[in-house]
């Protein structure tokens, strides 16, 4: 019987960032002790989002050490790892496998209800079940076609006419260094030209919605960063 997870949310970094970390040790080897220094060219919230689906995953105990079931699904290859990876989401995911869920013919609703269960709302709800997805079919697990991770929500609505709602526009010039803190940042694009990301918010003040929002685009923007670092 699968392992209840009352409390616990779901893994809900990228599967590309998960496996991109299996591979690292795949190329390095597993170390004694799974924490923060193993993963410190990843972003702090990656790193805590990476750790958390470590431990839900049951590929690292609550100390941190590695597991054999880590030592399984990095070591193996072909066949074996497909079957590595299934026995971890049944395992894992006992919720998504019970009798009152069908997996096979579930719509797209039905899966957000049963994710929503485990804590898990608004955004982190779409990114949940797109691991989940991704996983499953790593493990060639079967999902019914009609589960998909609900689309973003659009932070601008369309107006009548066919016109969108125009953003604010950035401030003609950068802030001062003394004054940027860790609320300004600049991503170098790969195809040319500069983005900046400016944050004038108060975190206690955001609603559900807004974190899930803000907190995505940080990830990505730092997810986006590091791998554009690492293939200089």
């Amino acid at each position: 019987m699968g392992r209840k997870k009352s409390g616990k949310i779901p893994p809900y970094i990228s599967y590309r960032t998960f496996n991109n970390f299996l591979s690292d040790l795949r190329s390095r080897g597993i170390p004694s002790r799974v924490d923060r220094s193993v993963m410190s060219h990843k972003s702090g919230t990656v790193q805590s989002q990476l750790l958390l689906g470590l431990h839900y995953l049951g590929l690292v105990k609550a100390s941190g050490h590695p597991t054999q079931r880590l030592s399984r699904l990095v070591e193996a290859e072909g066949a074996e790892r497909r079957e590595a990876v299934r026995e971890m989401i049944q395992s894992s995911y006992d919720f998504a496998f019970d009798r009152s869920f069908s997996l096979k013919t579930a719509t797209s609703n039905q899966a957000q209800e049963v994710f929503e269960r485990t804590g898990a709302s608004g955004e982190t709800v779409r990114r949940c079940i797109a691991f989940f997805l991704a996983a499953a079919k790593d493990g060639g697990i079967p999902v019914s076609p009609y589960i998909k991770p609900h689309g973003r929500r659009r932070s601008a609505s369309r107006k009548k006419g066919g016109s969108h709602q125009k953003l604010p526009e950035a401030a003609p010039s950068p802030l001062p260094a003394s004054n940027q803190g860790d609320e300004s940042r600049e991503v170098h694009l790969r195809s040319g030209g500069t983005l900046r990301l400016e944050l004038s918010i108060d975190l206690f003040d955001l609603d559900q919605r807004d974190r899930d929002f803000v907190f995505t685009l940080i990830d990505q923007l730092k997810e986006y960063e590091g791998e554009t670092k690492g293939s200089d």
